[in-house]
This record gives structure tokens, sequence and C-alpha cells, in this order.
């Protein structure tokens, strides 16, 4: 896949804005509380990169929720939350205090699944309006692995290319002073439709 230049990667950000903006309003609606969502970042990772940052001992991944997408391209997306990031998570959809949770159970996976579902939906609603693509989400895959998730990143789209958009944002509540991390990765198909529909608008 080829490297995103910087005209084409302004415009991925623009659409990435405006969906962390409604992705922020439906965290926000979720948890009761005012979520910000920090500009995010866009650009290809190499999969031995997201497998590493995945599996880093301090911020290490240990949720993974993939999503198949279908309409205009047949795909999916995978978000990871860090171990810190999932716990907080938890809490705020809990209504507890940050530092309640320690370990994930089925409870936990529940919220977590629907979470996902949500953010997800919210983020695709926008970039299907401000791009004029037609993609609609799946049933979450919820994986948990309090060691980590790099082996689920591997085997889940590990085959699928050695490449992959990732969109990394950072939610932040004021009044709980939390900072969330979520890495959201696009498949190849989902990515080169998207990619696409960006250079079109670009062009007019």
């Amino acid at each position: 896949m080829a490297e995103l230049d910087e005209m084409t990667k302004g415009a991925f950000q623009e659409a990435g804005n405006i969906g962390m903006g409604h992705l922020a309003t439906s965290l926000s609606k979720m948890v009761d509380r005012e979520v910000k969502i920090d500009i995010p970042k866009v650009d290809f990772y190499p999969l031995d990169r997201i497998i590493d940052e995945a599996s880093d001992i301090k911020q290490k991944s240990v949720v993974a929720i993939h999503l198949k997408i279908t309409g205009d391209v047949n795909g999916g997306t995978l978000i990871l939350l860090p171990k810190y990031s999932a716990l907080s998570f938890v809490d705020l959809l809990r209504k507890k205090p940050i530092g309640t949770t320690h370990t994930i159970q089925e409870d936990e996976v529940k919220k977590l699944r629907e979470m996902g579902l949500r953010l997800c939906a919210a983020y695709m609603k926008v970039v299907n309006e401000f791009l004029g693509v037609n993609l609609q989400m799946g049933e979450p895959e919820v994986y948990v692995n309090m060691e980590g998730v790099g082996k689920y990143i591997k085997e889940t789209i590990g085959s699928l290319a050695d490449e992959f958009i990732v969109v990394k944002g950072m939610g932040y509540v004021p009044s709980t002073n939390s900072r969330n991390e979520f890495n959201m990765l696009f498949e190849p198909g989902a990515s080169d439709v998207i990619l696409a529909a960006v250079m079109k608008k670009m062009m007019g």
C-alpha cells in the first residue's frame, strides 16, 4: 500500500476529526459525563509496529474489539484498548470511580462490546455522510487477554496486509482527569474505499 501523501492524509484527517467529534458525543452520553477527544493522528503503520506497540509493557493493549464492515466494502476495523484505558472505560460505563475495576469478566465484556459498537457506528455514520460512502458495521467480537492481544492481532488481520491505516485517539474526561487511549485499525478493503472516496471528494 502506498504511503499517504500530505493532501490525502489531510483529507482523511478531516474526516477523522469530524468522526471523533461525534464519537466524543456518543461516549459522553454513554458515561453521562463530558468527554473530549484530542485531534486524532492518522497514518500507515506496519503490522509489526502495531503488534509491538500493542504489546508494550507500559501501554499493553489487553482488549481488542473487531467489527466486520459491509456495504460498499467488505472489510473490518479493530479497536485496541491499553490496559488502563480498558479498565477506566469499564469504570466510566458502570458509573464507578476510576480505579475500581481491576480485571475484565463477562459483565465487563458486555459493556465494552456495546461501547465498541456504538463508537464505531458513530464514527462510521459521519464518515459515510462526509465521504458519501455506505459502510455498515456488524456485531462486535471482543477479545480480552490481560497478558496482551498481540497474538490475536496477528491471527485476525495478519494475513490481510503488511500495513494498515491507524487512527489513534485520546479521550479525556475532565471530571475525573482520566485520559483513555484507543486505536482504530482499518483493514485494507475498508481503507481503499475510504481513500478513494477522499480523493473523489477532494476533486469535487
